[in-house]
């Protein structure tokens, strides 16, 4: 059995759009073991729906909580402290016994977009939007939530409770309904500078009956929320009586988890969604959202859309024959893409894409697109110019919250910020250095430092940073790079302007086919 006298270690659960994640770390940071659930994901029963299966998915929790500690080979009594961190945005429903009454709804689910041009529509999304300091879009909870009330009474007339996903797996292990300002703030639905509950934005929404039905709010993502129950140990391996923190959204996570706390220090995710974060004592007008932080006014500033490393994945399976073929020679699949991409003379290359493979993105009916391929353009461009996009739309909402914060530094995360040659590329189109953490699960991380700073692991985030988060080597930007850069993203840019008004004229075409005809 691993460890020895006086060993500590920290769980941390990460809930995310594919799947969900038990990790376990020493006090060092480092990886003792983890494991993956499979993914729960059903098959769309219309535009704009992407739900999962709200008990499967609570029971791959347990299954992947009991695999960690069996691989980790500890005793379960040596782990202190439990954080839970998931995706943002979406919505998991319980009725009053506890009891999930309909399938959860990913933050990538469009199903309300019609309730929030009505909103618009009304003259309301203003001061939703002024309360929440936030742009509220379709996949968040008080859309969804008054999209059941006018599409699905029978299911809105019996919910109990209004929880995040990351709230249903603390749920799963405490018996306690609750959720964090952070994760809640950050989906819109607390007033942002009270960060209290407010009946005026549940009104607002046209859901004042969920007003009661609000879950335990904590303030603070260290704040114990409750312990592992008897049943969830049976059921996990882990020890009854183990603490468990209100933990936060999966964005906070992975700043905490980057150790990003710093002036000047921006962050930016490339997992599912382009995920770019600031902090500074001030609100940021027009942010998509702006969140409570680690400290009592302080504010974390997100600009974000489902737009970065779900790309990448698409592109992998859809057109990386190539890259394929050639891994079967090599044996790494990524590394020859790598080393593709790395190939590529930017001076050269033509073909753009837009990185909208996923939703939300610039448009609601934005979709990704490969520009100015001919008989002459190679995969490899190709393959370069995938990348490329993703950096291209970080740097988009990055040039928005760089507006407003000083930026010296980017620390980024994600699937994508493993490799190197991506990285190298963010370095240069956001002409800043970069630096990536060494660590492949820094969401977990995250919230496994924050139930050690809560049960006394660590004095404070700050000695957490300095005994858990390893920084690998600097990627420092190459300014012979930048007036490339310049020109390509000033193209790309100018493609997403043309695309808006073919978009626009879409979404009115599809409107009008959808008005009764008259004879």
């Amino acid at each position: 059995m691993n460890g020895g006298v006086d060993m500590k270690y920290l769980m941390g659960l990460d809930g995310g759009n594919t799947s969900v994640k038990a990790v376990i770390f020493n006090e060092k940071g480092e990886t003792i073991a983890s494991a993956r659930s499979k993914a729960i994901r059903f098959e769309s029963r219309g535009k704009g729906f992407a739900e999962f299966g709200v008990d499967e998915l609570g029971d791959l929790a347990y299954s992947c909580i009991r695999e960690a500690i069996y691989k980790a080979n500890i005793n379960a009594k040596d782990i202190i402290g439990i954080g839970v961190t998931s995706f943002g945005n979406g919505l998991v429903v319980l009725d009053k016994d506890g009891n999930s009454i309909a399938p959860g709804a990913f933050s990538q689910d469009y199903r309300a977009t019609d309730i929030v041009e009505k909103y618009k529509t009304d003259g309301i999304l203003d001061r939703i939007n002024e309360i929440t300091k936030g742009s509220v879009f379709a996949g968040e909870p008080g859309p969804i939530l008054r999209w059941f009330k006018e599409y699905e009474p029978h299911v809105y007339e019996k919910i109990g409770s209004i929880l995040m996903f990351k709230d249903y797996i603390v749920y799963r292990l405490t018996g306690v309904i609750s959720t964090d300002a952070n994760n809640f703030g950050g989906s819109n639905m607390l007033h942002t500078e009270t960060l209290e509950y407010s009946k005026e934005l549940m009104e607002l929404y046209g859901i004042p009956e969920m007003y009661d039905k609000l879950p335990k709010l904590a303030i603070k993502p260290t704040e114990i929320v409750g312990i592992v129950t008897e049943e969830a140990s049976m059921k996990t391996g882990l020890s009854a009586g183990t603490p468990v923190v209100a933990g936060m959204m999966d964005v906070f996570a992975c700043l905490i988890g980057a150790g990003a706390t710093g002036e000047g220090v921006l962050t930016a995710v490339g997992g599912s969604w382009s995920i770019n974060l600031a902090h500074s004592n001030r609100l940021i007008p027009n942010a998509s959202a702006n969140m409570p932080y680690l400290r009592k006014g302080e504010y974390l500033h997100a600009s974000w859309s489902g737009a970065s490393g779900s790309n990448y994945e698409w592109f992998t399976k859809v057109l990386a024959g190539e890259a394929k073929l050639q891994a079967g020679e090599k044996g790494d699949f990524f590394k020859v893409l790598d080393e593709l991409v790395a190939s590529v003379d930017i001076k050269k290359v033509n073909v753009f894409f837009h990185p909208f493979a996923a939703q939300p993105s610039l448009h609601t009916e934005a979709k990704a697109n490969i520009f100015n391929a001919d008989l002459n353009t190679t995969f490899a461009e190709i393959a370069y110019a995938v990348a490329e996009g993703i950096a291209f739309i970080h740097k988009y909402h990055m040039d928005f919250l760089r507006s407003y914060v000083d930026a010296k530094k980017v620390r980024f995360t994600g699937g994508t910020a493993r490799s190197r040659v991506i990285g190298q590329i963010f370095a240069n189109v956001l002409e800043l250095p970069v630096e990536v953490v060494d660590c492949e699960e820094v969401g977990a991380l995250g919230c496994a430092i924050t139930a050690g700073v809560a049960t006394g692991v660590y004095k404070d985030f700050d000695d957490a940073f300095e005994k858990a988060v390893k920084v690998l080597p600097v990627i420092n930007p190459n300014p012979e790079s930048f007036k490339t850069y310049h020109r390509r993203y000033k193209e790309w840019t100018l493609l997403v302007d043309v695309m808006t008004a073919y978009w626009d004229k879409k979404k009115q075409i599809e409107a009008k086919a959808q008005e009764p005809t008259t004879v």
